[in-house]
């Protein structure tokens, strides 16, 4: 799975996931603490990633995810990119 498949899969899950968030918002640079998500809303992001790209994730790795491009660079790592 390539960078832009990952991106289309993420998009659609934060879109799903996040009240009120545009795919148009989700650029790279995007904070997750401003997209409008809260502790709930990114719990379930984690489990539809999970779901999606068929991983599990940790909790020391999760705290570092701090924009939308550190989630792209996490799925990437771990489905071995």
């Amino acid at each position: 799975m390539d960078r832009k498949q990952i991106e289309e899969i993420l998009t659609k899950i934060f879109v799903k996931r996040v009240p009120g968030l545009k795919p148009e918002m989700l650029v790279p640079e995007a904070e997750m603490a401003n997209l409008g998500m809260d502790s709930l809303a990114f719990s379930w992001i984690l489990a539809d990633m999970e779901e999606a790209f068929g991983f599990v994730t940790q909790g020391a790795d999760v705290m570092k995810l701090k924009t939308y491009a550190d989630s792209l660079d996490f799925v990437q790592k771990q489905l071995g990119k």
